[in-house]
């Protein structure tokens, strides 16, 4: 069990990062979703441009190690792709003088405890006696990009603000999005989210794509894996639409990186699309809007207040349907899209 007297203060020398050695290696733990993932690049790159000689390496979702292709700041790229024991296998043995666990909970930890090194969380995490240093878990209501940047802050990182997000240019997915959209300028709609109460009504999204067929730019509707059906029901709806389905990550950066404007509900392409630039409309339903909202890129986030917001969002705890997505009306977005779309548009 670590010894309590090695935790963590918050007295300046005992900051982690600089007492390390230059070409220290750190393990950064982030599991979980899309969105989570790609919120990491902004205090990654802070803390590589701080330690450039640090090796960092991430331990992610399979499905989610693409979000780092090509970004120099990480130097491996760990995932749980055949499942936790064979992750906890692949951990064992292997050294680190830093171990950030990101997440928090018992699976992190697992992982976390398979690989040797200090390993640093924050105070609320679970089974806090079993970390070397505990961090003082920042204000939930800042952005976690925010929160996260604290928390490497207070281990040495000196940078402020954070930088934006970041997804390297994918050289070969370019040439197959200019090869396959080809000849209109066109804005990127993204009806799906994994939650029904993140999720706005596919005729709602085809009457956005109207008006922005209206205003010259074609519509091109896209869609994660099992949000096929979302993606079709739009097009159906939109005849002067494109619907491109099956896109790996780096396929759907370059499109919506070339869109003149991206359309959507609060998910992981969301944050996708801040990290690529283009300009953002985001229809919001349960999550919360401060922690959550595209990460510097000129956005507009469309919500209605509700005394129960934000929620978990697995279902809506006061109605049969999720109540703060569906306020959400075709005006106001509407009035997002005239607010946020390139003055040249059309």
């Amino acid at each position: 069990m670590p010894d309590p007297a090695t935790r963590f203060t918050e007295a300046p020398g005992d900051a982690l990062f600089p007492s390390l050695k230059p070409d220290a290696r750190v393990l950064l733990v982030r599991l979980r979703s899309m969105g989570d993932v790609l919120l990491l690049t902004s205090p990654l790159h802070a803390l590589k441009r701080e330690f450039p000689g640090f090796r960092v390496s991430v331990l992610v979702d399979a499905p989610f190690a693409a979000c780092f292709d090509g970004n120099t700041d990480v130097n491996e790229v760990l995932t749980t792709a055949g499942g936790k024991a064979w992750t906890i296998r692949t951990l064992l043995g292997r050294r680190f003088d830093a171990i950030i666990n990101l997440h928090g909970g018992p699976t992190s930890l697992a992982y976390s405890l398979a690989a040797r090194g200090a390993r640093v969380g924050t105070t609320d995490c679970q089974f806090p006696r079993l970390y070397h240093r505990l961090v003082p878990r920042e204000d939930g209501r800042r952005h976690t990009v925010e929160n996260t940047m604290r928390l490497f802050r207070r281990l040495g990182v000196e940078t402020d603000p954070a930088p934006p997000l970041y997804y390297a240019p994918q050289v070969d997915a370019a040439a197959w999005v200019r090869q396959h959209v080809t000849g209109e300028d066109y804005a990127v709609i993204h009806p799906g989210s994994r939650m029904s109460t993140k999720r706005w009504a596919s005729e709602n999204f085809a009457a956005i794509g109207r008006q922005l067929a209206g205003s010259g730019l074609k519509p091109v509707v896209t869609a994660g894996p099992g949000e096929e059906g979302v993606a079709a029901e739009t097009a159906r709806r939109l005849p002067a639409s494109s619907v491109v389905l099956g896109l790996t990550i780096p396929k759907l950066a370059e499109l919506i990186r070339r869109a003149r404007l991206y359309v959507g509900n609060d998910s992981g392409p969301m944050h996708l699309a801040a990290a690529v630039g283009t300009p953002t409309v985001a229809v919001w339903g349960s999550s919360d809007s401060i922690r959550w909202h595209p990460w510097m890129v000129e956005h507009r986030v469309v919500q209605n207040p509700y005394d129960c917001n934000p929620c978990p969002g697995y279902r809506c705890l006061v109605a049969d349907t999720p109540l703060c997505i569906e306020s959400v009306t075709v005006d106001q977005v509407s009035a997002a899209v005239d607010a946020i779309l390139p003055d040249d548009a059309g």
